[in-house]
């Protein structure tokens, strides 16, 4: 199969969103997508600020 990459990438997306849909086609490049970083060090630093009582607010669209 003499195509360039970029085509079979958006080939190979096209078939996997026709046959998965796109949840599922995520979720199976997930599984070969290395990631990058420290997911559990990077989660902790963005939501350090974060309380029930600031998502409820949020949630109901009231401010502090």
């Amino acid at each position: 199969m003499g195509l360039p990459l970029a085509e079979i990438k958006t080939k190979g997306w096209e078939v996997l969103v026709k046959e998965l849909g796109y949840a599922g086609a995520t979720k199976f490049i997930l599984l070969y997508e290395p990631g990058e970083g420290d997911y559990t060090k990077n989660r902790k630093k963005l939501f350090e600020d974060l309380t029930i009582e600031k998502i409820l607010k949020e949630l109901k669209g009231t401010k502090e």
